[in-house]
């Protein structure tokens, strides 16, 4: 979906934005990434467009599910997303712009669009992608897999036989040292 922004009110306009699977699969790089991560539920979205001189100030409200694999456990689960949208879309830089610039902490929220149309489908895909946790955990305290055995520690104990070990300098003791 695109929005033209000289077709909006100077007083801004909403846009609400619903997908489903089918529209986020299409955004991921790879089919490996599909299977990493789906959508649980659709995603919906609110947004605001503001415009304003040489800036379109963008505020929204995004809400899905998201169907990850836990980076311990491996297993499947759900992560809900709720998560509030505000950033400022600027015109192209003029050519003239230095190549390196200092950012500073509002330039974070701030990204370029190409003066005529905003890409919604972009914006809420990047939304998300940048909701995502960068370690996901099916829950706080899981225990993971056993390096040894490889059961799920939070589904059964590990079955690996346990060696009892002494001190690791022990075989130092049986050592004979010539003087």
């Amino acid at each position: 979906m695109k929005v033209r922004v000289d077709e909006l009110p100077e007083y801004g306009g909403m846009i609400h934005f619903h997908e489903t699977e089918s529209w986020f699969s299409s955004r991921m790089n790879s089919a490996e990434d599909t299977r990493e991560i789906s959508l649980a539920r659709p995603v919906s979205v609110d947004l605001e467009f503001i415009p304003e001189t040489e800036q379109v100030r963008i505020n929204g409200h995004l809400q899905t599910a998201v169907r990850l694999a836990c980076s311990r456990c491996l297993q499947d689960y759900v992560l809900q997303l709720d998560e509030i949208i505000t950033f400022v879309l600027l015109r192209p830089p003029p050519d003239e712009m230095p190549e390196e610039i200092d950012l500073s902490s509002q330039d974070l929220d701030t990204e370029f669009y190409d003066g005529t149309t905003i890409d919604v489908d972009l914006i809420v895909a990047e939304q998300i992608f940048l909701a995502l946790p960068q370690k996901p955990l099916c829950r706080e305290e899981c225990r993971g897999i056993c390096a040894g055995c490889g059961a799920d520690l939070n589904q059964e104990p590990c079955r690996c036989e346990k060696k009892e070990t002494g001190s690791v300098f022990e075989p130092l003791r049986s050592m004979k040292i010539d003087q």
